[in-house]
């Protein structure tokens, strides 16, 4: 059984949560330098479209990337610095 424990700072705790998903995880290192579709993330990153979709519109939501509609088109882009994140974590 869990205990509900009550955080602070929930805003940053939501956004923590989702970078511990692997597959969120690479979305951001692979469009952490540039502006990248949907529809090619997805083929890196291996997921079907409508999922690697889901993902970034999550992701989106705590404002850790943003998208940008061109045409039929989606372009995301990386709020976040992984190289920044790890001077924290070490």
């Amino acid at each position: 059984m869990h205990r509900k424990v009550e955080v602070k700072n929930k805003e940053l705790f939501t956004k923590i949560k989702e970078l511990s998903n692997p597959s969120k995880f690479r979305i951001l290192e692979i469009i952490e330098n540039g502006k990248m579709s949907v529809t090619l993330l997805a083929k890196k990153v291996n997921l079907a479209f409508n999922k690697c979709s889901n993902y970034c519109s999550q992701m989106e939501k705590v404002n850790i990337l943003t998208k940008e509609k061109k045409g039929k088109n989606v372009f995301v882009k990386s709020r976040l610095e992984i190289k920044e994140l790890e001077k924290v974590f070490r």
